[in-house]
């Protein structure tokens, strides 16, 4: 028998969460299982829920955001629960990568029949990131995305907001250190991700893996209108790194800075910390379930990619 904890903000997807989790709650313990349903109450609630839950399994029910905040609670944790996702918001990036299904009933099949899969989390200053960090035109047109907006058109309400910002040729100067080099650049936004996906698009950046150990790196150059037409196909093609002028890694630790410019990160879609930033990886840290078929894809994935 298996414990359970499932955590959610009652007040989301149209107030619709609870139903879900009462769904779930009940076709757990029709699976002869323990479950206590968390309800959130307020922003951050989750972190502190997921770090004192005394169960096996605490689930995250919701998108990037409630992942984000449950995962910063189980990091905490010298023995954290094994991590569970019931998807339930507008994009859903990290259900995507973990082939999680995104109807609730096969999510649940995921959840009761996965194994454990190791997850990085990124520590950023002393936020937590599970997928994407942005900065500069990215993360400054998302902020103007409304809820509404992002549940009507999904993802391609980001990138349609974003390639307009990116033609106002704004750019700001960062210096940027990893682990062995260091860069000065004029940028006109810095991508960080741990997944393949960005935003949805599941071809952003083919290379990185959700247990690789590493940040993937992105630092565009000053954006002309030209260069902004020339960056969608890039984007969608999984070759966003081989965009003239762009400069891409990958790295365990981060280090970002600037002696001018004064930008907020945006961390798994939500406004976050401000420069400077100081970045590492958590490798391995939590343990998330996917459903055994998954994983055997994701395997074959991965000797598929190493073989090219």
């Amino acid at each position: 028998m298996t414990s359970y904890a499932l955590i959610y903000n009652p007040h989301a997807g149209h107030n619709g969460a609870t139903a879900v989790a009462e769904h779930i709650a009940h076709r757990i313990k029709a699976a002869g299982h323990t479950v206590i349903n968390k309800p959130t109450s307020h922003a951050g609630e989750a972190t502190d829920l997921a770090y004192t839950a005394q169960v096996d399994v605490v689930v995250a029910i919701g998108g990037d955001g409630t992942i984000n905040e449950v995962a910063a609670g189980l990091v905490k944790r010298r023995t954290p629960p094994l991590l569970g996702i019931i998807p339930q918001g507008t994009v859903n990036n990290l259900a995507r990568v973990l082939h999680v299904p995104q109807l609730v009933d096969l999510a649940l099949v995921n959840l009761l029949e996965g194994k454990p899969q190791p997850l990085d989390i990124g520590i950023v200053n002393d936020k937590v990131m599970i997928s994407t960090l942005t900065l500069g035109v990215l993360a400054n047109a998302a902020v103007s995305v409304s809820q509404k907006e992002k549940q009507k058109f999904g993802p391609f309400v980001y990138l349609a907001r974003g390639l307009h910002s990116l033609g106002k040729n704004q750019h700001w100067p960062l210096i940027i250190k990893s682990a062995g080099e260091t860069w000065q650049k004029d940028t006109a936004f810095l991508l960080v991700t741990m997944t393949n996906s960005v935003g949805g698009f599941l071809n952003f950046a083919p290379q990185a893996k959700p247990d690789d150990g590493l940040f993937h790196v992105f630092v565009a150059p000053r954006m002309t209108w030209r260069r902004t037409l020339l960056l969608l196909p890039y984007f969608l093609t999984g070759n966003f790194s081989k965009l003239p002028g762009m400069t891409y890694f990958a790295t365990n630790e981060l280090t970002i800075t600037s002696t001018k410019a004064k930008l907020r990160s945006r961390i798994d879609g939500d406004p976050s910390t401000k420069l400077p930033l100081k970045m590492h990886v958590a490798a391995g840290k939590l343990q998330v379930l996917i459903k055994p078929s998954i994983l055997r894809e994701w395997a074959n994935g991965v000797k598929t990619e190493t073989s090219k």
